[in-house]
C-alpha cells in the first residue's frame, strides 16, 4: 500500500481535529509533528506542546492511537533539496556511523565508488555503494533509506 504524503502542518491539523473529538483530550493545547522516527511503518511521530508539554495518560494513549491510525495512511512529506545537499547529508551520516567510519578508514574513502541516481516516482533519488563488505553495504543502504524519507530531490 502506498501512503499519501502530507506536510507537518496537515498531519498536525488532522491529529488535533481527531483529538478534539475525545473528552480525555480536552486538556490538550497543541502538538507538533516530527520525523523521521524509528517507529516501524512510519516516518513521523508527534510530541505535546503547551501545558509544560504534558497531558494525562488517557489523553496520551488516545493520541498514540490517533497517530498510529494516521501513520498507516500518511507519510511526512520530505523537504526538497539539491543533489549536493542530499549527498552531504548522506556522507555526514556515513562518517558518523561506527561500522562505516571504520570501513572508510580502511578503504581510503567511498566517494569514488558511490553513485547517485535520479529515480522516477517516490523516492525520486537513490545512492548505491558497491562493496563486498555486506555489513557496510547494509548500513549504507539503511542510511540512504532514512534520508529518502526526509529529503526529496528538487
Amino acid at each position: 500500500m502506498v501512503k499519501e504524503r502530507r506536510s507537518e502542518k496537515e498531519l498536525r491539523q488532522m491529529m488535533l481535529a481527531a483529538a478534539r473529538q475525545h473528552v480525555e483530550c480536552s486538556e490538550l493545547e497543541d502538538l507538533f509533528i516530527f520525523g523521521p522516527t524509528p517507529r516501524p511503518g512510519a516516518n513521523w511521530g508527534f510530541g505535546i506542546a503547551g501545558k509544560e508539554n504534558k497531558v494525562s495518560v488517557a489523553c496520551y494513549t488516545r493520541l498514540d492511537q490517533i497517530a498510529s491510525h494516521l501513520q498507516e495512511k500518511y507519510e511526512l512529506h520530505p523537504v526538497k533539496a539539491a543533489r549536493r545537499d542530499i549527498e552531504a547529508r548522506v556522507w555526514s551520516l556515513v562518517h558518523d556511523h561506527p561500522t562505516l567510519k571504520a570501513w572508510l578508514s580502511r578503504s581510503g574513502g567511498a566517494y569514488d565508488i558511490a553513485t547517485f541516481k535520479k529515480l522516477e516516482g517516490q523516492p525520486n533519488w537513490t545512492m548505491e555503494w558497491n562493496t563486498d563488505d555486506q555489513p557496510a553495504k547494509a548500513a549504507f543502504e539503511r542510511i540512504v533509506r532514512s534520508v529518502q524519507t526526509q529529503i526529496e530531490l528538487e
